[in-house]
């Protein structure tokens, strides 16, 4: 006999604050049900790739185990929060607005789904409606419902539903997607992601658990807090470049700087704790205004001209504001260091060996096909003139 269990997939918070605050776009969250007792995850393979388009994909592969002896059908739904005032647009479609490119397959099939508007309710179980008999609050910055009937005012969600029938042993269940990267004061970009949810299942864990970071056919320089794995475990290298170190501040961070790779970190019998989630977020977090002093060239991205503006409007402590012409150097040099071209010239030398994210590397030759408009930029830059852009 067939089971079906309402469930969860996704709880993805995409929300646009004001301004002065930056945007929030999503969070990333496991596979989950609300209630499973029988069926348990054995194996997860998280893999988050790092993009210059603003946004990360994420590819999870899980290993789940029916002990039942009857195929059991799980109702499962991937559940986005509404952006939050982001120009207070409704999509009645249930179709996410900065979620991309949806895809499930289980047991090597592909898992077709729907989309619909839910409201929340006491139990937490999205409650899927008929968006007619509701009205779209555009006056409370785009993250109410209210019931024409009723007068009832409720938060809603966009959903992606669909069936997944567990055989009887062991099941595969392959899940991709991709989604914007959010933006906050002093923060070029931050990914956060629940893993915590993992525990909804029935050992309450994850029993093998692997988490991939790629930063393929670019570099990225990012912090991740340390206690979410625990003290003793820590990333490494699988492929391409990468430094790591814990961050000289006190705050218990990883710092790392990964180019054209994968740093990996593997735990066996890994229970989250909803009070210490995933996040990785831009190290200028740290180098611009954790600090409290803004070090010039201690943090560079290829998606972001945030370098300029920063250079431009910020007086830095590693250089002597009046030193234009070394800054002018440093500016026209940073996209090909970010690369790993070496310097012959002592004082850049110095410099960019001085800073976390440099690795160098004897096999780059100089080459500006593979820039960026944020590299054309900043290579082009005239110290004391703000882009026109």
């Amino acid at each position: 006999m067939k089971q079906i269990i309402t469930s969860v997939l996704l709880a993805l918070v995409a929300m646009t604050a004001a301004a002065n605050d930056g945007t929030y776009f999503t969070d990333g969250n496991q596979l989950i049900p609300l209630q499973e007792t029988q069926i348990s995850v054995k194996k997860e393979v998280l893999t988050i790739s790092l993009r210059d388009n603003g946004y990360a994909d994420v590819d999870v592969y899980y290993e789940f185990y029916n002990p039942e002896s009857t195929t059991k059908s799980v109702k499962m739904g991937f559940e986005a929060d509404p952006p939050y005032n982001d120009a207070y647009e409704f999509y009645p479609s249930g179709v996410h607005p900065y979620i991309k490119n949806f895809t499930v397959e289980m047991n090597g099939k592909k898992i077709d789904h729907d989309n619909a508007v839910a409201i929340s309710s006491e139990d937490k179980v999205p409650q899927i409606i008929n968006v007619s008999d509701w009205k779209f609050d555009d006056d409370d910055m785009g993250m109410t419902l209210t019931n024409k009937q009723t007068g009832e005012q409720k938060g809603f969600s966009y959903v992606y539903y669909f069936y997944a029938d567990f055989k009887p042993g062991k099941n595969i269940v392959h899940h991709t997607y991709s989604y914007c990267l959010s933006v906050i004061v002093g923060t070029t970009w931050d990914l956060s992601y629940k893993l915590s949810p993992a525990a909804r299942w029935a050992n309450k864990r994850i029993d093998d658990f692997t988490l991939v970071i790629k930063a393929e056919n670019t570099a990225k320089h990012f912090l991740i807090d340390k206690k979410v794995f625990g003290a003793d475990n820590r990333f490494v290298k699988k492929s391409g470049n990468m430094k790591i170190r814990t961050l000289p501040d006190g705050s218990g961070r990883w710092e790392i700087a990964l180019r054209n790779g994968e740093a990996q970190i593997h735990l066996y019998n890994f229970t989250p704790n909803p009070e210490e989630e995933l996040n990785i977020f831009s190290a200028d977090t740290y180098y611009s205004y954790g600090a409290d002093k803004y070090q010039y060239g201690a943090f560079y991205d290829r998606s972001s001209p945030s370098f300029v503006y920063m250079a431009e409007t910020m007086e830095p402590t590693n250089i002597a504001p009046a030193d234009k012409a070394f800054r002018q150097r440093i500016c026209h040099n940073l996209p090909f260091a970010h690369r790993g071209h070496i310097f012959k010239d002592a004082r850049l030398k110095k410099f960019f060996e001085s800073q976390f994210w440099y690795m160098p590397d004897p096999s780059y030759k100089d080459d500006t096909s593979d820039f960026t408009k944020t590299d054309k930029e900043v290579m082009n830059h005239k110290i004391g003139h703000l882009s026109e852009e």
